[in-house]
């Protein structure tokens, strides 16, 4: 009996298995600060800006205090929410390890569907928005946008 109780009690649910997801990597040649990237995000006129410190210790072109901007225009939601590393691994995430590789930012193109946890909505969702996704040491942003631009903000 107390076998049974306790099954119940740590069982999860299992959530619904997406087969495949298909993505495309942006972060190339660049990525987040690995242990603290320090991320803020400012709501502006016609989207959302993300910005965070450059991961210096894997890539040599850029140093301490090296920052970029993503600006995402026409973002309708977002989230960032607490999946950080481990909970990933252990699968606590509506995406799971062996669908989209951790710790870079992606463009996820099919597979996925956008009810992000915790979502901040900005406006209706609209049709042929983009599905954005980055994942941090402690946290994950996922957003659906227009289009993206990258900006450079070097010491």
């Amino acid at each position: 009996m107390v076998k049974n109780y306790l099954k119940k009690l740590f069982q999860k649910e299992n959530p619904p298995v997406i087969q495949s997801i298909d993505y495309k990597q942006l972060s190339i040649g660049w990525n987040a600060d690995p242990v603290s990237p320090e991320v803020k995000i400012k709501i502006q006129d016609y989207g959302l800006l993300l910005d965070i410190d450059l991961n210096y210790f894997a890539f040599k072109s850029y140093k301490e205090g090296d920052r970029l901007e993503i600006f995402f225009n026409g973002c309708s939601k977002y989230t960032l929410n607490s999946c950080n590393d481990e909970g990933y691994y252990f699968g606590q995430y509506r995406i799971k390890p062996d669908q989209l590789p951790w710790g870079e930012f992606y463009e996820i193109t099919g597979g996925a569907d956008s009810n992000f946890p915790e979502p901040v909505v900005l406006t209706p969702e609209k049709e042929n928005q983009k599905h954005f996704i980055f994942f941090f040491k402690d946290e994950t942003f996922e957003c659906l946008a227009d289009s993206f631009l990258l900006t450079f903000k070097t010491v």
